[in-house]
Order: C-alpha cells, then sequence, then structure tokens
C-alpha cells in the first residue's frame, strides 16, 4: 500500500471531514448516515440502520486510485462498533474471510494479511467480543462469522437474516442447540455480553445455573486439603452420632422443657410453616403458622448455654419477624445463611413460584444464625470451628409446593457447632438424620426416649448430662471432639491484637 498517497487523504475527524464516516464536505453532526440516508442505509437512527437491520449486502467496492473505498468500518462517534458481517468478497463470509483491526500479529498487521486498507481501531468498554481470531489482541477484534450466532452487529443488534435463514424474530441456530436463545447446559447464546439476566427473561433459567462446582462431591477437587478436612470432619461426626431419633407431634400442645426431652440441646434447626410458603405456592393446602404463634414456642427453655440455633425464614416477612423470634429466645443473630436455588431441571416453571406480594424474583431463601452465650473462636475450638463452610449454599430448588430445604445445611451445621445434642423442630420424614432428634406433626411414628437419648450423654459414672453452666469443658460427653489430623487441617483465626502482624 502506498503509505504517500494515504496521507493525501482527509483524516477522519480532521479539518473538513466527517468523524463519523471519513468524507469531507460536512461535519459529524451533519453525516448522512446518522439521519438514515447515503451508501443504502435506510432508516432512522445512529448509524441510519432501520428496524430490520441493513438491506443486504453492500455494494461492490471501487477502486479509486488503488485505495478501497467501502462502507464505514464503524462509527466513531457513538458507543457501538459495527460488524461487516455482510457477504461480499473480502468482508464477512467471502474468500479472503472477515476483516481484522489493526494489530501486529503473526501475520502482518492487519492480523490474516493485507485485505485492504488499514481500520483505525478506538477501544471501546465492556467486555471483549467473542471470536476475532489470531487478529485479536487487547485491542479486540471482529467477532469470527461462525461465532455470531445469527447477529449483524458486535453487540447483539440483529444485522438481517442469514442466507436461507427466517427473518428477525425467527429462530437462528445458536451456540447452545436451541435457536438463538442457546441452551441450559451451555448458557446464554450472547457470549459476547455474558448476558445471563436477559437468558433467564428468555428461557427461565436462573443465572445461578451456571455456577460451578456447587455440590459437596466436586467442590473441593482442587483443593486436596480442604477435601481431606472435610472427609475426616465427616467421618469424626458419623462415629460420634447419636441413632436417628424422631417424634410425631403437633408443636402447638407439645411442651418443650427438659422433662420432654431428658436433656438440653446444643442445636436447634426449626423450619417453621410461614405464610409465606402458602402465597409462593396457590392451590396447594399448606398449614402456616404466623410469626407470632412461631415466637411462642418455648424454645429458650431447651437451650443449653452455649447453644447455637439456625431459623429459616424465606424471603419476605420472615427476613424481620425471624430476629424478633431470635430475641424472645435468648440468641442473638451473627450469621444469615442464603440458600441460592437453581432451577436447572425446571427453567419453564419459575413463573408460577412467584410470591403475590414480590416485586423483584425471589429466587434464594435466608437462614438465621443465633448464639446464646458466649464462644470465642480462637478459645473454645472444642466448642466450634469456624470458616470451614462459607454462608452461601446453591441448591436446586425443590418441586412445586415443597417447603423442604438442601440437605447440605446439615453439613454446614455439624462442620462448624462441635456439640452432640441436636433437634429440628417442624421436620418431616425426609429429614429424620442420624444424630438428630426430628419432631413434627406430619412423621410416620415415633421412636424418641427422653431416658435412652439421654444415656448417651452420660458421664463415666453412668449419669446424663444436663447443663454445661455458661462454659463446656474439654472432653465434655456431649462434644463430638477432634483430632490432631483435623486441628492440623482446619483454618484458624488470627490470633488477638498486635500479634497477627508479627513475623
Amino acid at each position: 500500500m502506498d503509505d504517500g498517497r494515504m496521507s493525501d487523504e482527509p483524516r477522519r475527524g480532521g479539518p473538513g471531514s466527517c468523524f463519523t464516516c471519513g468524507e469531507p464536505g460536512h461535519y459529524s453532526r451533519d453525516c448522512p448516515l446518522k439521519h438514515g440516508r447515503g451508501r443504502g442505509f435506510p432508516g432512522p437512527g445512529r448509524g441510519g440502520f432501520g428496524g430490520r437491520g441493513p438491506p443486504g449486502p453492500f455494494a461492490p467496492f471501487e477502486r479509486n486510485g488503488g485505495m478501497d473505498r467501502g462502507p464505514p468500518m464503524m462509527d466513531m462517534g457513538g458507543p457501538m462498533m459495527m460488524d461487516m458481517g455482510g457477504r461480499m468478497d473480502g468482508f464477512g463470509g467471502g474468500p479472503m474471510g472477515p476483516p481484522m483491526m489493526r494489530d501486529e500479529g503473526p501475520d502482518g498487521m492487519l492480523g490474516r494479511g493485507d485485505h485492504g486498507p488499514p481500520i483505525m481501531h478506538q477501544s471501546l468498554p465492556g467486555p471483549p467480543m467473542q471470536g476475532g481470531g489470531r487478529g485479536r489482541g487487547r485491542r479486540g477484534g471482529y467477532p469470527e462469522p461462525s461465532r455470531m450466532d445469527g447477529n449483524g452487529l458486535a453487540f447483539g443488534f440483529d444485522a438481517g437474516p442469514p442466507e436461507g435463514g427466517p427473518s428477525r424474530g425467527g429462530r437462528r441456530p445458536g451456540r447452545g442447540g436451541r435457536g438463538s436463545r442457546g441452551s441450559l447446559a451451555t448458557g446464554p447464546s450472547r457470549g459476547e455480553q455474558n448476558d445471563y439476566c436477559q437468558h433467564f427473561v428468555d428461557t427461565g433459567a436462573r443465572p445461578q445455573n451456571f455456577l460451578r462446582d456447587v455440590h459437596l462431591v466436586d467442590r473441593y477437587e482442587e483443593y486436596p486439603k480442604m477435601r481431606e478436612l472435610i472427609h475426616r470432619k465427616d467421618s469424626l461426626v458419623a462415629q460420634r452420632a447419636t441413632p436417628a431419633y424422631f417424634m410425631q407431634a403437633d408443636l402447638r400442645d407439645l411442651k418443650l422443657d427438659v422433662q420432654t426431652f431428658g436433656t438440653k440441646f446444643d442445636i436447634i434447626l426449626i423450619d417453621p410453616p410461614w405464610e409465606e410458603y402458602a402465597r409462593r405456592a396457590p392451590g396447594i393446602d399448606i398449614a402456616t403458622w404466623t410469626w407470632q404463634e412461631i415466637m411462642k414456642l418455648e424454645v429458650e427453655a431447651i437451650t443449653d448455654t452455649p447453644s447455637f440455633l439456625f431459623l429459616w425464614c424465606g424471603s419476605a416477612e420472615g427476613l424481620d419477624a425471624g430476629r424478633h423470634c431470635l430475641k424472645k429466645w435468648g440468641f442473638r443473630r451473627c450469621e444469615d445463611i442464603c440458600w441460592i436455588k437453581s432451577n436447572a431441571q425446571a427453567a419453564h416453571k419459575v413463573a408460577v413460584r412467584q410470591d403475590a406480594f414480590a416485586v423483584l424474583q425471589h429466587t434464594k431463601e435466608h437462614c438465621l444464625m443465633g448464639i446464646k452465650g458466649t464462644v470465642r473462636r480462637n478459645q473454645d475450638s472444642h466448642v466450634i470451628h469456624s470458616n470451614v463452610d462459607t454462608d452461601i449454599i446453591v441448591a436446586e430448588e425443590f418441586p412445586f409446593g415443597s417447603t423442604r430445604k438442601p440437605d447440605e445445611m446439615y453439613s454446614v451445621i455439624e462442620h462448624f457447632c462441635l456439640g452432640r445434642r441436636r433437634l429440628e423442630l417442624f421436620g418431616e420424614d425426609h429429614n429424620i438424620r442420624p444424630g438428630w432428634v426430628t419432631v413434627g406433626s406430619s412423621l410416620v411414628g415415633s421412636n424418641f426416649n427422653p431416658q435412652a437419648y439421654g444415656m448417651h450423654f452420660a458421664d463415666a459414672n453412668g449419669r446424663p448430662y444436663m447443663s454445661s453452666g455458661g462454659r463446656i469443658p474439654k472432653g465434655a460427653p456431649v462434644l463430638v471432639g477432634s483430632t490432631e489430623e483435623i486441628e492440623e487441617l482446619r483454618p484458624k483465626s488470627p490470633p488477638p491484637g498486635g500479634d497477627r502482624n508479627q513475623s
């Protein structure tokens, strides 16, 4: 290319030339491209595209003294960059392939050989575009035609139907094998934007469906020490667990006291039937309690000091009412565990699962964690093991009308709290679990005996353990205990005071 002849051309944006199209004789504000005139680009709007995009392939290039003069490469005055995905030779699907940005690469200044004059590039904000081939560097590049998903513009606008395909609004092949909307397995077809919110609108698949390594079986595959810690803790908890006990009883009538259970508890898990559960499942009969009725439960009479309480409170009025319940029962809130609900198995049913009073799409539930008494992380490692799990659970939502919660909640509790006396209220058959006492009105029956249960926590003299008096001693029979290997692997709290900065 003759560099001397290029220097004779008016510089884009220079004196006497348009900053948008580079032509002399007018300024950018008067450019015919902005008003739908010139170069065969009908329609209103910036760039001149109408509601259906450009009418088709551009006219063949005309040679002007050895320099190509074709359609504009981009609108330098606006936020969008136009993809030259037309079907003439040298641009978008022709023998010469798509043009590349001016970027030094293995094949020369233009990345794939000299296909025409160099195109000046203005970096645009936002995520990099898909495609671009070998010419794509830190400045980006044009998307490959095979990666465009039928879009004519690099940022998702429709630039007309593909060859032999339907017009705009029809179904076009996408990356996920489900047309332009993609598939639930591969995520959104608009890969250049990673627009999972629009993908949710199109398909009902929630963004959290595409999080990786959310299951316990594969979460720690790349973290061998953490995997070993979880394995050892689970083994120890299983060895020290009591048999699964359950009691069929209506909690409106059951008196919660030491005489009923034979002992106090270190951990209580409560999943009350909030009124929210009935609102989000219309047509299904769910016996609900008001939050005032839930607060009347005498939980404080059966909890030792120290102890921990986990209260599922939904995503509506329970967020405030649950805090009142904790305060009445003698607990202070210390954590908030959040269940992020995925719906990969039932994405098309998402619309019928919304609370009638909700203003946003509810895809999570909260579990408030309260503590009674005083526990210090760096001094009471025989009572709690901090920092083992996170406060986020990502799990599939259960069928319509179900109030079941993810089983991972039990793992979070058992990893953190080293007490063996565990009670669950408002339980169902699927909640029956070794190491726990489950109480609920819908259980199949009862096998609980307070005297037999209390003997699991007897001391060396055969006397049942009743209460700690505010501080559980090391080696108490109500504790799971630990091992040297677990203590070596588990995360430690930083030392107090200025010791944390000392080498």
